[in-house]
């Protein structure tokens, strides 16, 4: 995306999304190259899930969340991924300075009639500016966006653990039938990973 006038800020998209690769999900931060996206991925996303796999292949039901628990996601849902778009670039405009911007956007299911921005957040402090900056530019791109706030990875732990509100740094499976599907979602993302890391 293009630098907003009056702005020191630019918000980088993936270019597959421009380039019309169908992806489930487009990465996107406000440093060029997603630097900061792909060292995340290996230095702290691939560590994280691994860890929560391990402990389900032992049979753990009390879990040791990790960095999971200090992990913090801002979610946006809107009805399309121009809109997603949009809101990036409404972002760039009313960004508070020292807040850091990086995430994804789209669907884990393709199917879906709306797509997610999900925004990975350090801390508590970053997540309420974020959130705030978030409310003031989203009504200029969907007036009944919803922005809602949690812990962790959604698709991976809250099945496992329910409410994350309630979640502690050790926290019991509330429904271990879920147990041997999220262990076949790790197992598929790992070797999305390596894979991609080859290519």
């Amino acid at each position: 995306m293009g630098q907003a006038a009056g702005t020191s800020r630019t918000i980088y998209i993936d270019k597959r999304y421009f380039a019309g690769r169908k992806a489930k999900w487009v990465s996107f931060e406000d440093a060029p190259g997603l630097t900061e996206t792909k060292r995340d991925i290996y230095g702290r996303c691939v560590p994280c899930i691994t860890n929560l796999y391990e402990q389900l292949k032992e049979g753990r039901t009390e879990i040791d969340l990790g960095p999971a628990f200090r992990c913090w996601k801002v979610v946006v849902v809107l009805k399309s991924a121009e809109e997603c778009v949009g809101l990036l670039a409404e972002l760039e405009n009313v960004l508070p300075d020292g807040v850091k911007v990086k995430g994804r956007f789209g669907s884990v299911d393709e199917g879906r009639t709306t797509k997610v921005v999900v925004f990975n957040v350090p801390d508590v402090s970053q997540r309420k500016r974020l959130s705030k900056a978030l409310k003031d530019c989203s009504v200029r791109v969907c007036p009944d966006a919803e922005i809602t706030f949690h812990r962790g990875c959604a698709e991976l732990y809250h099945e496992l653990f329910g409410n994350w509100k309630t979640w502690k740094k050790t926290a019991g499976i509330v429904r271990p039938e879920a147990v041997p599907v999220i262990i076949d979602r790790i197992r598929k993302t790992l070797f999305w990973e390596k894979k991609s890391r080859k290519e």
